[in-house]
Formats: C-alpha cells, sequence, structure tokens
C-alpha cells in the first residue's frame, strides 16, 4: 500500500500540487484529519468518522468524492463535471478552496448529526 506521500509523488507535478490543496483544505476544517490511502485513493477520516476522498483519474483528471454531500452543492458546482457522487476537476480548472471547505463541513456536520441520532436512540 502506498504512502500520501508516494501516492503524490507518482502523479505529473500540476495533478500533485492540485491534490495536496484539496487535501490541504479539507484537514485545514477540523483538527484531528488523518490522509491515507483508500481504495486507492486519498481518503481523509476525521474522528467523528467523517469521510471525503480525492485522488486522480486517467489523463490528467482529478477527482474529489464527497459522496451524496456533493449534491447539495450542484449550483456552485455547475461549472464542474458531477458523475454520480463525484466531482471532476483539473490543475487548469480546480475546485474553489472556499467550496472545498464548505463541503467538508457539511461532510463532518452531517457525520456529527448521525452521531447524535445514534446516541440519543441508545438512551
Amino acid at each position: 500500500m502506498a504512502t500520501v506521500r508516494e501516492y503524490l509523488d507518482a502523479l505529473p507535478a500540476k495533478e500533485a500540487k492540485s491534490l495536496r490543496r484539496v487535501c490541504d483544505a479539507a484537514l485545514s476544517v477540523r483538527p484531528g484529519g488523518k490522509a491515507s490511502i483508500s481504495y486507492g485513493v486519498i481518503g481523509i477520516v476525521f474522528p467523528n468518522g467523517a469521510r471525503i476522498h480525492c485522488g486522480a483519474r486517467s489523463k490528467g483528471g482529478l477527482s474529489l468524492y464527497p459522496g451524496h454531500t456533493g449534491r447539495e452543492f450542484a449550483a456552485e458546482l455547475k461549472d464542474f463535471t458531477i458523475a454520480g457522487t463525484t466531482i471532476h476537476f483539473t490543475s487548469d480548472h480546480e475546485l474553489p478552496i472556499a467550496l472545498i471547505k464548505r463541503i467538508t463541513r457539511k461532510i463532518i456536520a452531517n457525520a456529527d448529526e448521525r452521531a447524535a441520532a445514534k446516541a440519543k436512540k441508545r438512551r
């Protein structure tokens, strides 16, 4: 299994820089997030179990995998291709940092809500 560094080092410089930018933005949202290789791409897991993935596709394409949460941002993503629960972008047409952070915050908030609901059921 490759490390995140090995994964990024294997990419062309522009793509690696773009993915580092995405990871750094996501990790900055809440302390304690950890990046590792998951399902062949970079996976970021937060202490509450929230997950977001990003990775490289063929021909210089990059992807962010926010799950169904990405659909909530469809209007802001109109300039990008969305396939299922995947947002496609390139190093020449990057996702805005503020948007990456908003998506990540929403994913974390959704995980917090699920945890609270689960805890409430146990009472």
